[in-house]
């Protein structure tokens, strides 16, 4: 009976030790998700100025409210410039726009994700309401990389 579990013990490591190793596949990192910064940290002048486009945004942190001004000088359109003024939660800026464009003041409803070192603006569907274009909801809020403010 030793024998035949001594006979059973050395098949079991033969077949361990000749088995093909197992492949281990290539486990893609997630990128690192950055966190908000802090409230004091999103003051100062952001812009973006490529392919004939220019957008200036230039923020005062108070708490949580932010006041500044911000400009669209956009390729083959109208340039607007105005002031926002609004609240910073989650590092989400969401303000009203109060701009003027071809002679005419108009108030709209913008966000910006502000990491301290860069603003990325945020697009959903508008509304309007009491004279001005707000998102429909603001919590689902679209940030395309396609065109960041870099802190200056």
């Amino acid at each position: 009976m030793k024998k035949f579990v001594s006979c059973l013990g050395i098949v079991a490591l033969l077949y361990a030790c000749n088995k093909a190793p197992v492949k281990q596949e290539a486990v893609e990192e997630l990128p690192a998700v950055t966190e908000p910064a802090a409230q004091s940290d999103v003051a100062g002048s952001y812009s973006y100025e490529q392919n004939g486009d220019t957008v200036s945004l230039h923020l005062t942190v108070n708490g949580k409210t932010a006041s500044g001004h911000l400009t669209y000088a956009l390729k083959e359109k109208d340039r607007n410039t105005g002031t926002i003024e609004g609240k910073i939660e989650n590092g989400v800026l969401l303000a009203d726009y109060t701009f003027n464009s071809e002679g005419q003041s108009s108030v709209r409803e913008v966000a910006f994700r502000l990491n301290g070192t860069s603003a990325v603006e945020g697009y959903g569907d508008m509304e309007e309401k009491n004279g001005k274009m707000v998102f429909k909801n603001a919590a689902k809020l679209e940030f395309p990389m396609s065109m960041v403010l870099n802190k200056k």
